[in-house]
Order: structure tokens, then sequence, then C-alpha cells
């Protein structure tokens, strides 16, 4: 059964990356969490680079956004909680 999750899962369940990597870097933007120093979200707003060169992530960065996005869903498309 699935339940609501907080918004600051966002970072550590890997989904920001994948918004981030598929929908926003290939426009050109970033979608930045504003986060408390305990963790809590207390809003967003998009980003534009300096110098209109797109937004990238380092490999290292991607190979682990990667991995845990993809935990993320599978957990969730199993039917598991993650």
């Amino acid at each position: 059964m699935a339940h609501d999750r907080p918004l600051s899962e966002l970072r550590s369940s890997g989904l920001l990356w994948l918004i981030n990597r598929v929908v926003f870097h290939p426009r050109g933007a970033a979608l930045a969490l504003h986060e408390t120093p305990s963790g809590e979200i207390t809003g967003w707003r998009l980003l534009t680079p300096d110098g209109h060169e797109p937004f990238t992530f380092p490999d290292e960065t991607d190979t682990e956004g990667f991995r845990r996005a993809e935990e993320t869903l599978r957990a969730s498309l199993t039917q598991r909680e993650f």
C-alpha cells in the first residue's frame, strides 16, 4: 500500500535527479528545493544557468542518481515500501 512521502525524500530517492535530468536540464533549467537544516522542504524554484550553459551532472552524480531513481521506481512498481 502506497503512502505519502515527505518532499525531502525527492533527493534521497533519486527522483529529483530524474526530474532534472529528463525534464528540466534539456530545457536549460533546474528544479532546486529549499531545505532547512533539519531537512524540511520549504519551497522550490527553477534555476537557469549563468552564461547560458546547460546544466549537467558529473558522471558520478549521474550514476548514483540513476541507481537511486531505478531502485525507487522498481520498489514502487513491485509495491514494496521504499
